[in-house]
């Protein structure tokens, strides 16, 4: 089949933009605006024409020095603007001057417009999102990362609008008609994709850091007082990072600013990070404590940017993760200096490093560094692979390397590449020149291939041996690809002190000493970004030193356990009743990371069981593994209790009442009963009560939750009834709902969190699916090429028929749209491996449901 032929959407290297001054005048009531603009350029090579991108802008006039264009075109595929002059640009300095008009549009793309409420009022702001392709809506430009230029941005504004961008007020100066200009000071040199600028009303609060930056956090009116937490938490990270890296921040001004409608989690526009409000805000009283985290976590990630992403940015998209995976992972070393309470690490290996071995163990997955061409691909890359993956491999070169070696390497990338561009290999070779170790050669593989190893660990008398091979999640692949890597490892047994550290370099490698070990644990605390599948003989001698909570296998050491057994019946090299078995010796584990393991597989057992004769076992099952562990946490919070009780309880107790137990179920309804009545009831228990009293409701909760979603004080707790409405179980609810969240009543922004919820829900998901394709050419409209597109297809990997997998497969193949392929193919290949586990393991596990140990 002949491969499609993809437009080239890379501008000539021929002009090099190095300055660009940019005069904004938005109309927040028609949702237009007009500009103007001057670029000065380096011509390199003697043309007659200039292209720059641009997508939905109408280029009014263009101009060098007194020439203007004789003609300009379009490239609608390309997005770019071509602008053709009677003669020759000469090599060297040139100004090109343009004035143009466009679109505020509704997409939370480009240059756009949000909409929100206050006492009875409607309010519009203009709001900027570029990331990756869409600063070329806002003004024709050079959109690529390695077109590096400074910006200086004037904004003409109604006198009470508060404006933000990248830098401080330069100037403001009094316009005719009740209006204003707004000049800001100069950018450092960035990629386009990096500016921004908010035109609002707005609120803030500031603080000054030891180093002289002043961080403000802006939001909408009303809000101040849960701003205060993500001001603290931003004024600590900024001195933290400027101590890690050892680079100044070259700004004076750090601000965060809280958008009502916002696609991302947030972006981190150097200087003017901006976010979704559950990502930014934190109530005092009503936001619980997994927000609070959340909130932290975001903070860090988007402040690790303004170093490691706009300082020194990718040369082009393919090195995306060099981006986001390194913010991924800096934002759990950041909070864990910030918080070490909280024990985030822990959580890492499921936030992130589980996330990412469950999508990069399917067949259609990408490497990290992974070619990309037109705008819509790039959206399609914005994954767990890039962000989560690459977080996992940078964690695993930071245990390689050691701590020092690995701070001092980043340092020394960051102050050669600053203010420039970079690739992968340059920051292979910057940890490689400060440790001394092959980094580059280790790491190659790791960035450049799809997919990871399985490590088989066996013992013959005195002898450990380890044998890898590409892991599938699909046990159907039939062209398997021999990928081997080169594997950072580190052994723990009982019978030595200290982990041994090796590099597994070939498919099989042998390691002595080991004859005496009771037991084995490989891949200890979790660090390499490997799969381990034990003999049986040293699977069972594991099992004891964790049924007896042996200390020396922490946490993430027991959490992997878990994980890499339900991935490996999955796979269909273990049966699926083995790795329930293996749970019923976790009964007495108090760890929380540990049971957010357990309590998500058995939460997506209950759902692929669903309807068979073994389910009302299965509840059994569940109840039985959970009730030691949720009596014990119980109901109500202790003052002073660790951060990860907190978390356990929410965990624990919903999964209880999820699997039917009816004190729980009991519990929950008394508990809203007073939330109904006015009481306050405890945050961090609040999403479990609304849950399971949507589970088990009827009419008069539905209304309730209606009613609770519309009168929310907050999008915290408009998130909390969603999920709730999504948990019913009545047909006529569940169409109301979707209805509901698709409608004006709800922003657009978290119109994919119904199809998600509702995948969970295996009474949902079918009408889940026949309302988006009901839909489709609506949600094209509105999604199509930004991040959230591919969220309204993944939810339905959570079907378990051919059936359905063929429906989805001969509906996109239908309903073709750019940027969503690969995303489809997981989605069919994720159905047809839920299917072919229950063809191969439904019998097993009814017979272990019947005799459980």
């Amino acid at each position: 089949m002949a491969k499609t032929k993809v437009p080239n959407v890379r501008l000539s290297k021929n002009i090099v933009p190095t300055h660009y001054e940019i005069f904004l005048a938005p109309d927040l009531d028609n949702f237009i605006f007009e500009g103007e603009e001057t670029i000065t350029i380096e011509v390199l090579k003697t043309t007659k024409e200039i292209t720059l991108h641009s997508a939905e802008i109408e280029v009014l006039s263009a101009a060098i020095g007194d020439e203007k264009t004789k003609k300009i075109t379009y490239d609608l595929k390309r997005e770019t603007a071509t602008f053709k002059f009677t003669n020759s640009i000469p090599k060297g300095k040139a100004k090109l001057k343009l004035a143009f008009t466009g679109i505020l549009n509704n997409k939370m793309r480009g240059f756009y417009r949000s909409r929100y409420e206050y006492e009875g009022k409607t309010y519009h702001m203009g709001v900027t999102q570029f990331e990756s392709t869409d600063a070329r809506r806002a003004f024709p430009n050079f959109d690529e990362p390695a077109h590096k230029a400074t910006f200086e941005v004037s904004l003409k504004v109604p006198q009470d609008r508060t404006v933000i961008s990248n830098t401080i007020e330069a100037d403001v100066v009094e316009h005719a008609g009740g209006y204003k200009v707004v000049k800001f000071a100069p950018t450092p040199k960035m990629s386009s994709y990096l500016l921004a600028f908010i035109i609002g009303h707005f609120e803030h609060v500031e603080k000054m850091t030891k180093e002289g930056i002043l961080v403000r956090v802006y939001v909408t009116h009303g809000k101040k007082e849960q701003a205060e937490f993500a001001l603290d938490v931003a004024a600590k990270l900024m001195t933290f990072y400027h101590d890690y890296f050892g680079i100044a921040y070259p700004l004076p001004t750090m601000d965060l600013v809280a958008i009502p409608d916002f696609a991302n989690g947030a972006m981190e526009n150097w200087g003017a990070v901006t976010y979704r409000e559950t990502a930014l805000l934190v109530d005092p009283i009503n936001s619980s404590l997994i927000t609070k985290q959340w909130v932290a976590l975001i903070i860090a990630h988007e402040l690790a940017h303004q170093w490691f992403g706009n300082l020194v940015t990718m040369e082009w998209w393919t090195h995306l993760w060099l981006n986001e995976g390194f913010a991924s992972f800096m934002e759990y070393l950041a909070v864990d200096k910030l918080f070490p309470k909280w024990n985030v690490w822990a959580q890492f290996v499921f936030l992130e490093q589980a996330k990412a071995l469950s999508l990069d163990g399917l067949e259609n997955t990408h490497p990290v560094e992974v070619t990309v061409h037109h705008p819509g691909e790039i959206s399609e890359i914005f994954d767990a692979v890039s962000y989560s993956k690459g977080a996992s491999v940078i964690r695993m070169i930071e245990s390689y390397v050691g701590e020092k070696n690995f701070q001092k390497g980043l340092s020394y990338y960051l102050k050669t590449h600053k203010y420039g561009n970079a690739k992968t290999s340059d920051l292979w070779n910057a940890l490689q020149k400060v440790s001394g170790k092959p980094v580059g050669t280790i790491m190659k593989k790791w960035t450049s291939v799809s997919g990871y190893p399985v490590v088989t660990v066996s013992r013959k008398k005195n002898c450990l041996t380890l044998t890898q091979e590409r892991f599938y999640s699909n046990p159907h692949v039939k062209n398997r690809e021999k990928s081997s890597w080169l594997i950072p490892l580190s052994i723990l047994s009982d019978d030595k002190k200290n982990p041994i550290i090796t590099l597994l370099d070939r498919k099989t490698v042998t390691l002595e000493g080991f004859g005496k070990s009771k037991w084995v644990k490989v891949n200890a605390d979790d660090t390499s970004f490997v799969r381990v599948r034990y003999s049986d003989e040293l699977l069972n001698a594991i099992e004891i030193p964790i049924q007896k909570g042996d200390k020396r296998l922490n946490a993430e050491s027991r959490f992997a356990l878990v994980r890499d057994s339900f991935a490996l019946s999955e796979a269909g090299y273990i049966p699926t009743s083995e790795a329930l078995d293996l749970l019923t010796g976790y009964k007495n584990e108090k760890a929380y990371v540990v049971w957010l393991e357990i309590v998500t597989h058995l939460l997506n057992l209950k759902s692929l069981l669903y309807g068979k004769d073994c389910y009302k076992l299965f509840l059994e099952f569940g109840r039985s593994l959970l009730s030691p562990v949720s009596f014990k946490v119980g109901w109500n919070k202790k003052i002073g209790e660790p951060h990860e009780l907190t978390l356990l309880r929410s965990t624990v107790t919903y999964a209880f009442g999820a699997f039917g137990d009816t004190n729980t179920i009991r519990e929950a309804q008394n508990i809203f009963a007073k939330t109904l009545r006015g009481e306050k009831i405890d945050s961090d228990t609040k999403s479990l009560v609304y849950s399971l009293v949507a589970e088990h409701g009827d009419k008069k909760e539905f209304e309730a939750f209606m009613k609770i979603y519309k009168s929310a004080p907050s999008e915290e707790e408009k998130d909390r009834a969603i999920r709730a409405l999504c948990s019913f179980s009545q047909p006529e609810f569940l169409k109301d709902t979707i209805a509901f969240t698709f409608s004006t009543e709800v922003r657009a922004q978290d119109a994919f969190k119904t199809v998600t919820l509702m995948s969970l829900n295996p009474k949902a998901i079918d009408l889940a699916w026949t309302y988006v394709t009901g839909h489709w050419k609506d949600l094209e409209e509105r999604f199509a090429g930004g991040h959230l597109f591919s969220r309204f297809i993944l939810p339905f990997s959570k079907f378990a028929t051919l059936e359905k997998s063929d429906e989805v497969e001969v509906f996109f193949n239908k309903n073709k749209a750019e940027g969503i392929g690969r995303t489809v193919a997981q989605t069919v290949e994720k159905i047809r491996t839920n299917s072919a586990l229950l063809k191969r393991d439904l019998e097993g596990i009814s017979g272990f449901l019947k005799d459980p140990r």
